[in-house]
């Protein structure tokens, strides 16, 4: 029987060639610089409704506690409570896309994560039954959160909410919740019919 000797076959692993990781880092970077616009913009956009919910969880708070102050004969901190008094001091003139302006009352503002405050007596138990209704503490332990979006959209940077009501003369017309600025300045309507500068 005649045998063959074959000699052993060897292979050379030399790894990738500079070439090739050259080849590879830039189609990487080629995919990244194509995906990374479009990340930031969902980023954004996922930011932005996260925002326009917690304004509809805050104005059906408004909602539900006004149902409960709007009856309430009483005294706090030695005030009489009137949840429908009006704090004139604090209207300021507001326009959003194409409507007409119209007068809006600061009723509350929450900024740097610190729960809804003001200083108006005859509001206080509506204040209160709303922090309550959010589950937020009297006392102001609780945190409540910030806009997720911070970026300025046309109309100031955003952080905190402010909980508001369009008056004509002495009369609600309706309740809202904005996006207050760093001056105190309500800057975007996230409720009801969110302004198209903040969709």
């Amino acid at each position: 029987m005649k045998t063959e000797n074959f000699a052993p076959v060897t292979t050379r692993n030399n790894g990738f060639s500079l070439v090739e990781l050259i080849i590879v880092i830039a189609i990487m970077a080629i995919l990244a610089a194509a995906i990374a616009p479009a990340l930031i913009k969902y980023i954004a956009k996922s930011r932005r409704a996260s925002d326009v919910e917690t304004a509809d969880v805050i104005l059906d708070a408004v909602g539900a506690a006004y149902a409960e102050a709007y009856s309430f004969e009483g005294i706090e901190a030695g005030v009489d409570q009137d949840a429908n008094l009006i704090d004139t001091s604090k209207v300021v003139s507001v326009t959003v896309d194409s409507e007409p302006s119209y007068d809006l009352e600061i009723i509350s503002t929450a900024t740097n994560n610190d729960t809804f405050v003001n200083s108006f007596g005859p509001q206080q138990h509506f204040l209160t039954k709303i922090r309550q209704t959010l589950g937020k503490e009297v006392n102001g332990t609780k945190e409540y959160s910030s806009p997720k979006f911070k970026s300025n959209s046309g109309n100031g940077e955003p952080v905190g909410f402010l909980i508001g009501r369009q008056v004509d003369g002495n009369q609600t017309v309706r309740f809202e919740v904005w996006l207050v600025d760093s001056s105190g300045n309500p800057c975007y309507r996230l409720q009801p019919d969110c302004c198209t500068a903040y969709k």
